[in-house]
């Protein structure tokens, strides 16, 4: 027999097995985190957790506070203490797989494939080395797993009368860390439990009661909000109507479901989807999990096999139909760590599947141990090309050099995360540049924040924010944004206001030169491999770049310096658009044919999975150049194109385009365009 004819009871060679997969998983994972700050939202939950704060929605309560625990260690810094959680929480996930497996089927060396195949698959690897929630989340899955087979085990009745008592309360406490994507697994979860539905609703009033219990960590993360605290994404929350719009994330409506997407975003997510599934087990063990996954209807019984499906399903293909991203290189960086719970499913169908391989080819203990140490050689090869991270510093590099160069006791206002992150963990955490101070033009994260973010119109936001810029007496710094009616002195990382101009629109480009090394060593000479970093990266060189156009004066080439920037530059997407960008804002012109072949040289390196809205404004620059020629038909097509692949208002091709029109006496089109653009 492959599968289980008898409960699983686990012996005590089992849980000694178990805890060696979690200290194997441990100390690799330990040895190939970032011993400092990284990208993503790695700063925002380190912040969260020194400070005992509240990250964003929906607030991960139960992830705070272990955080905290782990920057009380007494080694490394305080963003490798943090990352240390979740490393832990990686290597219990694997434990707790490893007795999923062998509560579903026989044979240690299929459990110990599943349970390592998932810890050392790539993108579990690398949400298990810097600090993130998704360990966590795929932790309590496993345990509900684990203690779902044994209330309700294959092939014999339900027993146990504390066993739904603490499925709920666990379930309860699983929805105070990631409640979408345990809610995607729930209908599957539910299934496994069907045996025991009628018990289930004769103690509903005590199953509820336990799963109350289990959500109370969000009524601690409400009394701690009232705090004053240094890091708390919205303030305090002291309204029923406010702690619903942050724990049900309504203020990331848009960012779930992007304006611009289509059902062909969703079909190449699909298609994604399928392509990252392959890619995590290395292939072959993707084939092996597909075997299982056939296998398990006849092995495992209809209501196994149904559960273990609807649980793979949920944080894929259904959240694939719910999400609206738009497919591009950052939207698919964000959905590719939702399906860790899915891949958990696929490395079980991988065991199962295996062990039924192991018995069809009646294959020798020895044999069968080697195939199997071969595949996760396989699996550990593949994924170890993006994991091994114990030197990375790229962030802790960008940080540096924004706090090194800012003006004495500035005010920064920092907009991203790629800037508040990293910025706000060496200021705030390490003490760097004590005399700065950050604000957040949004009102989020920073306690020190100029308006409650939900209580405050967008008008009044504006012109407090308008009043700081004005009335602040220290020099003042914008990071990743701008604003109008300012002279600037721009530092390329940040733009300094210059308040002692007399013209609004005053300009002079000033980047230190310790930025300059910065860009030569870290931006142009380095590529990225995390999909995050090289986004910003890449934004870097564009901004950069047009920076650099658009002061280099007509009259006299670039020195060579400057040249070997140019070149550098026009060898990347958006550095290339970034030129364009900067000759056309240059004051004393462009050469016609320079930017023309800038053009082609973005067009050439346009990436497949580009932002619409990176593609949709290398047609609108096309179009701008193509009109300095006098050719407004071209000029014409090429701002349909840039509506036709980015069409909401937020285009400013649409302006241009409705000015044709217009122009043209083309009142029809300019009707037509306005019902065209999304809101």
């Amino acid at each position: 027999m492959i599968t289980r004819a008898l409960p699983f009871r686990p012996a005590r060679a089992d849980w000694l097995q178990a805890a060696i997969v979690a200290l194997l998983l441990f100390a690799l994972y330990a040895a190939t985190s970032p011993r400092t700050v990284a990208m993503e939202d790695d700063g925002l939950f380190v912040l969260s957790s020194y400070f005992l704060g509240i990250e964003h929605p929906p607030g991960f309560p139960i992830h705070t506070l272990l955080g905290k625990l782990f920057t009380l260690l007494p080694f490394g810094s305080v963003a490798y203490r943090v990352h240390l959680l979740s490393a832990l929480l990686g290597a219990l996930s694997g434990a707790a797989l490893w007795l999923c497996a062998r509560a579903l089927f026989e044979g240690r060396i299929a459990a110990t494939l599943a349970a390592l195949g998932l810890g050392l698959s790539r993108t579990f690897w690398s949400q298990a080395i810097i600090a993130e929630v998704y360990t966590l989340n795929t932790l309590f899955v496993f345990v509900l797993v684990y203690l779902g087979l044994r209330a309700c085990p294959q092939g014999a009745s339900a027993s146990g009368k504390t066993a739904l008592p603490l499925w709920a309360f666990v379930f309860g406490l699983s929805l105070a860390n990631h409640w979408p994507l345990m809610l995607l697994v729930a209908p599957g979860l539910a299934v496994l439990l069907l045996p025991r539905a009628r018990e289930a609703l004769r103690r509903a009033p005590l199953l509820v009661a336990c799963f109350a219990l289990g959500l109370t960590p969000y009524a601690w993360m409400v009394v701690l909000s009232w705090g004053g605290l240094p890091i708390s994404f919205v303030g305090p929350i002291e309204s029923p109507q406010e702690f619903w719009h942050f724990v049900s994330r309504a203020g990331y409506a848009d960012v779930d479901v992007s304006k611009a997407a289509t059902w062909i975003d969703r079909i190449r997510f699909f298609g994604f989807q399928g392509q990252e599934l392959l890619s995590q087990f290395a292939y072959a063990g993707t084939l092996v999990a597909a075997t299982g996954f056939a296998v398990q209807w006849r092995l495992c019984g209809t209501r196994i096999a149904w559960f273990l499906t609807l649980a793979f399903l949920g944080p894929t293909a259904l959240l694939l139909l719910l999400l609206g991203f738009e497919y591009d290189s950052l939207h698919k960086h964000m959905y590719q760590v939702y399906p860790l719970p899915a891949y958990g499913i696929a490395a079980l169908w991988m065991g199962l599947g295996f062990a039924w391989l192991v018995r069809r080819f009646a294959l020798r203990r020895a044999l069968a141990a080697s195939a199997g140490a071969a595949l996760l050689a396989l699996i550990f090869a593949a994924a170890s090309r993006t994991n091994l991270l114990a030197d990375y510093d790229w962030a802790a590099r960008y940080a540096n050099a924004v706090l090194s160069t800012l003006p004495r006791n500035a005010v920064l206002v920092v907009r991203g995360d790629t800037d508040l992150a990293p910025i706000g963990y060496f200021h705030m955490v390490e003490g760097r540049r004590p005399d700065i101070t950050l604000y957040q033009p949004q009102g989020f994260v920073l306690g020190n924040r100029l308006f409650h973010p939900l209580r405050t119109r967008r008008e009044d936001a504006a012109a407090r924010v308008g009043e700081l810029l004005e009335q602040e007496a220290n020099p003042v710094a914008l990071a990743q944004w701008d604003v109008k009616g300012h002279a600037k002195r721009d530092r390329w990382l940040y733009v300094v206001l210059d308040k002692a101009s007399a013209d609004p629109d005053g300009y002079i480009a000033d980047v230190p030169e310790e930025l300059l090394r910065f860009l030569e060593q870290s931006v142009l000479a380095e590529r990225e491999v995390n999909a995050w970093a090289a986004f910003f990266q890449s934004e870097l060189r564009r901004r950069y770049a047009k920076l650099l156009a658009q002061t280099l004066p007509r009259e006299r080439p670039p020195d060579a310096r400057a040249s070997r920037h140019i070149e550098a530059l026009a060898n990347d997407f958006l550095g290339a658009l970034g030129l364009v960008e900067g000759q056309l804002a240059n004051r004393s012109g462009y050469a016609v044919s320079q930017a023309v072949r800038f053009l082609e040289r973005a067009r050439a390196l346009m990436p497949p999975d580009a932002a619409k809205s990176h593609k949709a404004r290398f047609f609108e620059l096309r179009a701008y150049v193509r009109l300095g020629q006098g050719d407004e038909r071209g000029a014409t097509e090429d701002l349909e194109a840039s509506i036709s692949v980015w069409p909401v208002q937020e285009n400013p091709a649409a302006i241009a385009l409705s000015d044709l029109y217009a122009k043209a006496g083309n009142h029809a089109g300019v009707e037509a365009l306005r019902s065209r653009l999304k809101p």
